[in-house]
């Protein structure tokens, strides 16, 4: 049962059985999240939620476990396969933190100026706008800030 260009494991009720248990062991701690998974699982089983609503449980329950997840595909038919995340660099909180206070310090007599970048703030969050979107939204708000279209794009993927 080989997709894509990358090899599958066969999916088989032995795999399945040991892949349950790779889960239960990864979420030992957080016995709440396994017991997601098998409710989410079961939901899909009964009809109650379609693919795309388990995907979306799954992936969050997943968050940080990119082994699972990606083994995950082993059960998927080729359409609802899921893609890697990318792996960006985290943000140092102290720099977003100090990169907002200068943005509002910088327009504190210009609400306008802030309230745009807080709605920009709002749909990058949200995903609403492409990376390239957010981008030239930003360039077009801090037109001359130069500073600040670079500190923003410490942000970006």
């Amino acid at each position: 049962m080989s997709k894509g260009s990358h090899s599958k494991e066969e999916a088989t009720s032995d795999n399945a059985k040991i892949y349950v248990k790779e889960i239960k062991a990864a979420f030992k701690d957080e016995k709440h999240k396994f017991n997601e998974f098998l409710k989410a699982m079961k939901d899909f089983k009964k009809k109650r939620i379609s693919v795309a609503r388990m995907l979306t449980r799954v992936k969050k329950l997943f968050e940080g476990h990119r082994e699972l997840l990606l083994k995950f595909n082993t059960y998927l038919p080729e359409e609802f396969e899921i893609t890697p995340p990318s792996e960006k660099p985290l943000v140092d909180i102290e720099y977003a933190r100090k990169y907002l206070d200068k943005v509002k310090t910088r327009f504190q007599d210009d609400p306008d100026v802030y309230q745009s970048f807080v709605a920009i703030l709002i749909m990058y969050r949200h995903k609403e706008k492409s990376s390239e979107e957010i981008a030239q939204m930003i360039f077009s708000l801090f037109e001359d800030q130069y500073d600040l279209v670079d500190g923003f794009m410490e942000f970006l993927p």
